[in-house]
């Protein structure tokens, strides 16, 4: 008699805690990339919800706007997010372990579906366009919403896999997370740079991308485990981001906008702690 394989519930429950709503993604994003394939059947299903959502969301000024959308922009966010490096190191080495994903999807996706930008395809008299005026064919899906669902996504997978929050509080810093993330995402609609469907996409590559973040840090720890064992190296890693953003801003290569101001102070102070303490600690 042939013997029967058994999974027990628990062991199901925590080797594939995500598994529905991987699936799900799944789902959205096959509907989301039949359209794509059709770039004439994409475009005239985006047109009318793009006008109204880019229309309706100037009801806050554009410079709240434009400094939102650039919280998308890895080269400000990862800066910017340099404090969880106080909190937890692994939840930044996830953020940096989602990355060969996110870019990979990001810039394939662009290249093979080629969707023109709004701005490409549309009267510019008929939409808000606040920064510069994007009309490339890499629109599908949005870079900077895949980089902003990426960095939060690895964040909240850490935590929830370390179990650093308590149940009562998962769905609230969820909520929290992915609401930030999802403001970001619709910044790109509001400053004309995206039709809404990038955005849903763009978050779907994210959240599989921070998953994918979050397990290689666990997996695999030698990569990053410097940043725990030579501290004065990352504290200078974070340093150059800051030297960096305000040489680009200095040179004109980024505005001078208060989100890329704080990013700087941030990854400023967090990397001259880091570096500091670690000195004073090897002294004593």
């Amino acid at each position: 008699m042939p013997a029967k394989l058994t999974i027990s519930p628990e062991l199901s429950k925590t080797t594939l805690p995500y598994c529905k709503p991987i699936i799900f993604l799944c789902l959205i994003s096959t509907v989301l990339i039949s359209i794509a394939s059709r770039k004439d059947a994409y475009l005239s299903s985006q047109r009318a919800i793009f006008s109204l959502l880019n229309h309706a969301l100037q009801i806050m000024p554009s410079e709240i706007w434009y400094n939102i959308t650039y919280m998308g922009d890895a080269l400000i966010l990862i800066p910017f997010l340099s404090f969880i490096c106080l909190i937890n190191t692994r939840m930044w080495a996830a953020i940096f372990g989602a990355i060969p994903l996110a870019f990979s999807l990001s810039h394939l996706s662009k290249s093979f579906f080629s969707i023109p930008r709004p701005a490409a395809v549309l009267d510019h008299q008929n939409m808000t366009i606040i920064g510069d005026t994007l009309t490339a064919y890499t629109s599908f899906p949005s870079g900077h919403t895949i980089t902003i669902f990426t960095a939060m996504s690895a964040i909240v997978f850490v935590g929830f896999k370390e179990t650093l929050i308590s149940r009562e509080l998962n769905s609230g810093l969820l909520l929290a997370v992915f609401l930030i993330a999802s403001i970001v995402g619709i910044s790109r609609v509001a400053v004309g740079a995206h039709w809404p469907a990038d955005i849903v996409m763009g978050a779907i590559v994210g959240i599989i991308s921070g998953l994918s973040g979050e397990y290689i840090s666990r997996k695999y720890l030698n990569w990053w485990h410097w940043k725990i064992e030579k501290k004065a190296y990352l504290g200078c890693f974070i340093l150059t981001f800051s030297f960096i953003l305000f040489a680009s801003m200095i040179s004109g290569k980024l505005p001078e906008l208060i989100i890329i101001w704080t990013a700087i102070i941030i990854s400023a102070l967090v990397g001259t702690y880091i570096t500091l303490k670690t000195l004073l600690d090897n002294e004593t």
